[in-house]
This record gives C-alpha cells, sequence and structure tokens, in this order.
C-alpha cells in the first residue's frame, strides 16, 4: 500500500515530541507537547523544555512566553513521598490538547497536571495544577486561567479532551481516568461532574490497540519501583462537538466505538442516570486519539488497525462509519482540526514508538520513534460521502472518489 496523493505534509517537528495542535484563520501554528505523556517534555528547571509552542518558519517559540513554561524547579516535586507533580497555578505543567476559538480569538490550552519522569513513572497531580489557560492570540497575554476544584480534578484524573462551545459560554473537558465528562461554565469559572459511571465512558479491559499488526500494551514502573504491564486503561479521552451543538461526540483510547450524548442533558445538571438515555452508539470507528466533527456534521477519526482514517457521516442512509483514506504512515493520528481553509489538519507523531508503548516483542522502555513528527493535511471533501450500491468495491482500500 502506498502513500495516499491526498495527504500533504504541512510542518515537521524536530524537536520536542507534540500531541496537540491548533491553526488561526491567518495561519498561525500552535503546537503542545505534553509531559505525561513524554518524559523528555517534562520541564526540570533546566532543561527549557515547553509545554505550548508556536511554530514559526524559523523554529519553535514558548507561548505565550518562556516564564510560563518554564517554572522555577521544574514541575516534579521529589521533597514528597511518593514524589508528585507541582500545583503550579501559574506554569503549564503539561498540556496535551489545545483549541483554538475564531470567535472569542482564544486558545485555550487545557493542562493535564501529571508529569512523567525517566523512569516512565505517571506522577499524581497536586491541588492547583490542573487548569485551563486562556490566551488572547491578538495580544499574546492570558486572558484568563479556570482552575477545577479537588473533588473533579482529582490527584488521578488525566484530563484530556476538550470542546468549546462559544455559543453557550461552555467548555466539555474529558477525564480519561476518571471515566466522566466535566462541563466548564467560561463566564462562571465553576465547573461540574455532567456524566459519568455509564459502559460507555468506562475504559474496555479486553481490547488491545494494535497498528501494523503489532499489538501494544501500556509498560510503565509503580512508585514503589515494579515494572507494570497492562492495557490502555483510559475511559472517554475524546470529544467533539456537533455544528448546532446540540450533541457532544465522544470516545475511549480503549475502545474502537463512538457515542453521543445530548448536551442540553450535560448542562442542566441531571442524573447521570437521565443523561444516559440521551446517549446514541453510533458503531466502530476504529481506534484512535483524535475525533473531529467538521462543519458539515461528518466525525473524522484515525483507525490505527488499518493505518487509515474514517468518518461517520449522520447523514447516510445507510454504511454511516466507512474507510476515507488508508496509508502506512497513518498509526495513530492525533489533534484533527478544521481551522476553515478547506482543510483538515492531524498530527502523526509515532506514537507506538514511545517507551511507554510495549509491542510484545523486543525489550521494553526502548524508544522506537523516528523524526520527524509531522502535521498531515488534506482538503475536506465537498461530495456527501454516503457509500452506494452503485459504487465498485475497493477491498477496503478506498470507499469515496478523490474528489
Amino acid at each position: 500500500m502506498g502513500h495516499d496523493p491526498r495527504l500533504e505534509v504541512f510542518y515537521e517537528f524536530q524537536d520536542q515530541w507534540p500531541a496537540g495542535f491548533a491553526m488561526t484563520p491567518c495561519g498561525r501554528k500552535f503546537a503542545s507537547y505534553p509531559a505525561s505523556i513524554d518524559p523528555l517534555n517534562t520541564n526540570d528547571g533546566c532543561n527549557g523544555k515547553y509545554a505550548v509552542a508556536e511554530l514559526t518558519k524559523c523554529k519553535e517559540l514558548p507561548y505565550p512566553n518562556l516564564c510560563m513554561n518554564n517554572p522555577y524547579g521544574g514541575v516534579i516535586n521529589y521533597s514528597t513521598s511518593p514524589p508528585t507533580t507541582k500545583g503550579l497555578r501559574h506554569h503549564f505543567i503539561s498540556v496535551q490538547t489545545i483549541v483554538y476559538i475564531k470567535e472569542l480569538n482564544l486558545l485555550f490550552c487545557l493542562d493535564t497536571a501529571r508529569a512523567r519522569d525517566c523512569k516512565q513513572i505517571l506522577y499524581q497531580a497536586s491541588s492547583g495544577g490542573t487548569k485551563v489557560v486562556a490566551v488572547n492570540v491578538c495580544n499574546n497575554c492570558v486572558s484568563r486561567i479556570y482552575y477545577f476544584d479537588d473533588n473533579i480534578a482529582k490527584p488521578t484524573s488525566y484530563i484530556r479532551g476538550l470542546v468549546v462551545d462559544p455559543k453557550k459560554n461552555v467548555a466539555y473537558i474529558a477525564d480519561g481516568l476518571g471515566s466522566t465528562i466535566i462541563v466548564l461554565d467560561l463566564c462562571t469559572g465553576k465547573s461540574h461532574i455532567a456524566f459519568e459511571g455509564d459502559e460507555s465512558l468506562m475504559p474496555n479491559p479486553y481490547v488491545l490497540p494494535f497498528t501494523w499488526g503489532q499489538s501494544y500494551y501500556n509498560v510503565g514502573f509503580s512508585t514503589l519501583g515494579t515494572i507494570v504491564v497492562g492495557p490502555l486503561a483510559f475511559g472517554v479521552s475524546m470529544l467533539s462537538l456537533s455544528p448546532d451543538g446540540t450533541q457532544l461526540y465522544y470516545s475511549k483510547l480503549s475502545d474502537p466505538m463512538l457515542y453521543s450524548v445530548c448536551t442540553n442533558a450535560l448542562l442542566n445538571n441531571l442524573p447521570s442516570s437521565e443523561v444516559a438515555k440521551t446517549v446514541r452508539n453510533h458503531g466502530a470507528k476504529g481506534q484512535s486519539l483524535s475525533i473531529l466533527c467538521d462543519q458539515r456534521g461528518r466525525v473524522w477519526s484515525g483507525c490505527a488497525e488499518n493505518d487509515g482514517i474514517t468518518v461517520f457521516n449522520p447523514s447516510c442512509p445507510f454504511g454511516k462509519n466507512f474507510m476515507y483514506i488508508r496509508d502506512p504512515r497513518l498509526n495513530w493520528p492525533f489533534s484533527f482540526i478544521e481551522p476553515g481553509d478547506g482543510y483538515i489538519y492531524f498530527i502523526i507523531n509515532s506514537l507506538s514508538g514511545l517507551p511507554l508503548a510495549y509491542p510484545g516483542t523486543g525489550l521494553p522502555f526502548v524508544d522506537r520513534r523516528k523524526k520527524p513528527y509531522v502535521v498531515l493535511r488534506f482538503k475536506s471533501p465537498c461530495e456527501s460521502l454516503c457509500p452506494s450500491f452503485c459504487d465498485p468495491a475497493t477491498l477496503g482500500l478506498q470507499i469515496c472518489s478523490c474528489g
């Protein structure tokens, strides 16, 4: 299988390992580099590692400034037993997700507040560290910082997914290890757990992700120094909002299924048992680390097991989930975005080569990544993207026309 000509290399990362990507309509580009996944991104106070950067023609510049990305003494507190990440309220610790909102001209940076060291130990968060930082892209200044109560963002939480609805002034946030969906009021700064306990949110311990025919396990050390190998125990981790704001699509790292829930149920403080009545299962989309509901209402996703990108079209009368692109480079797409220039962008960062991803063969804790990490893009198709009985058989290679 060769490279799909529809995919274009848009940007190459030669330094730190990226996970988040955002872009403004005028072409300014930003990326985030989580210390919770790659210990080489963890700032120790001297190594100059940054959590968020602006991607310029010359180099990657810490954003919004160097100070916020370079806390004194680093982000891990070794004075506690066991060590923890610091509760840094005005510095970045580990930013995985960034979202640019054109209507507000703000870049929202979700700080998971958990960092990993060279021993592959993921340290717990401290109070005040988990936050959402809104940066005004016009003047490059922090507009507001949103903090979470300790009963919402726990030390063992892994706050990962973020979408913002500028019309309702709310943000929806996924806690991958807490298996909850959180609603943040952008006006008052208050947040609450809006949905929890449902099976669609919980991790599936019986599913192993695989890429290029090789299954992968999560490997690391416990705080006691013992090696821990197991499946990806992440629940709800990816979120995307429908164009009209009525449906919140979500998915899990440990499961290929796509779900949606009614946003009115999330916003009205209903019991989770009532919220669960609005959940819909939209079938298997493939294992992915990102989903995107575009302006036409189609949901894009990676499909790691088939080196591809799938699309879910709710308007199709049948076959709503299907493969759109296959390419051997597409092992784990990150951070699908649609900035409005007619393209859909995403990151390929050699995730399966990380030391924490053990392929079950060879030595554990081996870094198998290959640079450069890249941002790829493809033109957002204008056609209906509904497969038909009249379409020729493609053996799963490609269903839609190139356009």
